[in-house]
Formats: C-alpha cells, sequence, structure tokens
C-alpha cells in the first residue's frame, strides 16, 4: 500500500513538473508530493527530504542558498542541538532519575501520569518561549516515566503518556504569547510593520477560550486514550531524594542553565537555538563524561533534521517565488471578507490561516500572513491586533503533524506512532475549531474586539 502511494504521488508531481513551465505550478506539485509523503512515512524521512531538495535543484527556480537554507535556520541547529541534548538525558540516566521522582507522584497510575505531564507541559509553556525546547526536556523523562510504569513499547499506555507530553507541551500553550515561535515571529512582525503593540494580558485573555477548549478536549482524549493500567500502585507518601551519579550531575548543571536562558531569552537576546547549540557542544566534549567520542555515530540520530531542513525548504522556495503571496491574494479575494456576518470573517480568517501554515509549516505561515493583515482589517473593519489574533488560532489549529517542528521533534525523539498521533491531531483540531471558533467569537463580541 505504502509503495502504491507512493509511487502514485511521484508519478503525479512528475507529470504537473514536466508539462507545465510554470514555476508555481511546479513548486507546488514538488511540495504537496513532498508534505503527503512526510504525513504517510511512505518514505523514509531522509529519502523523502533529499527528493525534495534535488528536485527544486532539478527546476532551478531558486538559487542553491535558498533551496538548502534550512540548514542555516536556527530551528534546524535548534534541533540538531536538541537532539544530542535528549540523548544525553536517556544515555546518562538522569531522564530515569527524574522519572522515578514523578513516579512517586503518578504511582501506576496512567491517569495520574496524564495529570502530571499536561501540568507540566503548560508550566514549562509559561517559562521557555519556545516549544522546541520544552519538547527536548519532556520526552526523554516521558519516555524513563514509562519505563519506570512498565508501560511496553508500542502499547496503548505508552503512546499515550508520549502524546499527552508532546501535544500538551505545545498546543494548550498558545496561550502564552512568549511560547511558540509563530506567534514571536507575527506579533513582532506587527508591532515592525503597523507600530500596534499587543500585550501579554490581552492576548491571554483573547485566546483562553479556545486554548482551555484545547487542554480539555486534549486530556479527555488522552485520558480515553489508554484505561487504568491493571495494577495499580498506592500513591506512595513521601518523595524520595535524587541520587544523581557526578554525571548526571554535570548533565542537570547544563541543563539548568539552557532552561534558564531559554526562559530569559528577552532580557539577554541569545536565541533558543545558539543556547541549545552551546551545551550539545559541552555535553560532546569527551572530557566532561557524558558522551563517548563515538557519541555522533552510535548514540545520536541526526536523520530527522533533515527532514526539518526541506520543510524549511519548502516554505523558503515559496516564498521566493511568491507563490505564498499569490496563494494568500487569491483567498483574500475569495474568502469574501466584510460581506456577511463577523462570524463568518473569523472562520475564513482561521481557516486561512490553518490552511496555509499546513502548505508549509505554523512559522513559515506567520511570515506571510502578517503583511496581509492590514488589507484583511480594511476588509473586515477589525483592528489589526484582531486579525493577528484570528490568524494565531489558525495557524496554532493542528490538523497534522508535520506542519509543526516540534511535534516533528517529539516523533524523533521518542519513536512516537505518527498514525495515533496524526488521529489525534485531527481529531482534536476539529473539536476544538466547532466549538472554539464560535465560542472565541462570542468573547470577542463580549470583550469589544470585533
Amino acid at each position: 500500500m505504502a509503495q502504491s502511494l507512493t509511487l502514485t504521488i511521484g508519478i503525479v508531481a512528475l507529470i504537473i513538473v514536466i508539462s507545465t513551465s510554470n514555476a508555481s505550478f511546479q513548486v507546488f506539485a514538488i511540495s504537496v508530493a513532498g508534505l503527503t509523503l512526510f504525513a504517510t512515512r511512505s518514505l523514509p524521512e531522509v529519502t523523502t527530504a533529499l527528493f525534495i531538495f534535488i528536485a527544486f535543484m532539478a527546476i532551478d527556480v531558486a538559487p542553491s542558498e535558498v533551496i538548502f537554507s534550512g540548514f542555516a535556520t536556527g530551528g534546524f541547529w535548534l534541533l540538531v542541538g536538541g537532539l544530542v541534548i535528549g540523548a544525553a538525558i536517556t544515555s546518562s540516566g538522569l531522564g530515569n532519575q527524574i522519572a522515578q521522582w514523578a513516579f512517586a507522584y503518578t504511582g501506576n497510575s496512567y491517569g495520574r501520569a496524564v495529570w502530571f505531564l499536561s501540568i507540566t507541559g503548560l508550566i514549562l509553556g509559561a517559562l521557555v518561549p519556545s516549544a522546541i525546547p520544552r519538547v527536548i526536556v519532556m520526552m526523554p523523562i516521558t519516555l524513563a516515566l514509562a519505563g519506570a510504569m512498565a508501560m511496553q513499547p508500542g502499547s496503548r499506555h505508552h503512546t499515550g503518556l508520549l502524546m499527552t507530553a508532546v501535544m500538551m507541551t505545545l498546543v494548550p500553550t498558545y496561550a502564552f504569547i512568549t511560547a511558540n515561535l509563530p506567534t514571536i515571529i507575527e506579533i513582532g512582525a506587527i508591532e515592525i510593520l503597523y507600530n500596534q503593540h499587543i500585550t501579554y494580558g490581552a492576548y491571554l485573555i483573547q485566546n483562553a477560550p479556545i486554548n482551555i477548549l484545547r487542554f480539555i478536549v486534549l486530556f479527555i482524549m488522552l485520558l480515553a486514550y489508554a484505561q487504568k493500567t491493571a495494577a495499580t500502585e498506592t500513591l506512595r507518601s513521601c518523595i524520595e531524594p535524587l541520587s544523581l551519579t557526578p554525571k548526571q550531575r554535570r548533565l542537570l548543571v547544563v541543563l539548568t542553565c539552557a532552561i534558564a536562558l531559554w526562559a530569559t531569552d528577552t532580557l539577554h537576546g541569545i536565541a533558543p537555538a545558539w543556547v541549545a547549540l552551546a551545551a550539545a557542544v559541552v555535553l560532546l566534549v569527551p572530557g566532561f563524561g557524558v558522551f563517548t567520542k563515538q557519541a555522533m555515530k552510535t548514540e545520536i540520530d541526526f536523520s530527522i533534521a533533515f527532514l526539518i531542513a526541506s520543510v524549511f525548504c519548502i516554505s523558503a522556495v515559496m516564498t521566493e517565488i511568491g507563490l505564498g503571496i499569490q496563494i494568500s491574494d487569491l483567498a483574500t479575494t475569495t474568502l469574501a471578507l466584510g460581506q456577511t456576518s463577523s462570524l463568518w470573517d473569523l472562520v475564513a480568517i482561521v481557516g486561512f490561516s490553518s490552511a496555509l501554515s499546513h502548505l508549509t509549516i505554523a512559522p513559515a505561515a506567520a511570515i506571510v500572513l502578517a503583511p496581509l493583515a492590514t488589507s484583511m482589517s480594511e476588509a473586515t473593519g477589525w483592528s489589526v491586533n484582531a486579525v493577528a489574533m484570528a490568524h494565531n488560532i489558525g495557524y496554532s489549529t493542528t490538523f497534522m503533524p508535520y506542519q509543526s517542528p516540534p511535534l516533528l521533534i517529539g516523533i524523533a525523539l521518542a519513536q512516537i506512532p505518527i498514525g495515533a498521533l496524526t488521529r489525534l491531531c485531527l481529531v482534536s483540531s476539529v473539536i476544538t475549531s466547532i466549538i472554539g471558533v464560535p465560542l472565541t467569537w462570542l468573547c470577542w463580541l463580549l470583550l469589544g474586539v470585533i
């Protein structure tokens, strides 16, 4: 089945590329083919990534520095650093130590573990200004916690905990203006382009309805995903202190410094990617005692980095040839903004923003959407800030995992089954969209936002 799908996708994309000289159609065909292969995992990620690179080089629509620009982005190097940090947490046993401490709270209760991971992910969202570092920290610990609870890899309990850690660390945290890269990108662009400022409190209140709903829906779905284990240990009455080896203490110091720098980036201005990369360099020094000299060959898998670079490549090439703007201009003329009701305007803007983010990725969509805020503002009669908030709801609604780099990193670090995560993303996004968008519209009416 997978081979047939791969062959079909490849043939269709090849026919489109050969039969037309229109660069936009060619790029669109290659992009859709590549993203479909990523979503279905019909081919290994590295193979699909290399297909995307060579296809764009073959049609010669963008310079090589644009096609391979993904390797120069902060997101790529944040992932590289994160893979090293995640491997260190696992191989050193630190993740297992922290998991044993967490196990003192959860016992063998799947429900308590889901609750613990959900609240931890939300708290980290308020502290650390990028989802990728949060996922990097959470996944090895969650794997160790699942092991402490005697959950077999591949079981529903094991998969449920992994999905809890990655989803709750990302999706509901869009309630915080500093928590996720797409929001940071668009809010910053809005300030530069229009001199409009959105305060932390106003953002929190305006986005509260849909993000509270996201938390509730995901929590219920994740609880329902697997029933409690048959053997449930009584919750321990006291918390055992961590008993760390010297290697684990050194790693904990590096990890603590990294989290502190991630949480205070607005004060020192050091990007999260360079913090992660610096931490990785320290950990990879053989004399530091965390990794051996052969670690880069035997302990760390960088294949997922090619996936991230190729997704960034798609976004860069689309931007280079103006395809993103073409799609946006076409959409804004067909959305009928300002012609019916404010509810339709919100639904249309959210739907368009979400669709655009799935054609590229959420951070890239934010870049394209910011310049469109003024035309949408004029069409709807809303403020530029209200339009930006509607954009935010759209690109934070994740129907497919490939749309969000943090989810891809979670898949890479913990081998989360792509099918289960895709179903969770799809169902939860449909439910929260159907209920959450009208709820947000009503809230915004009461607050006078629109």
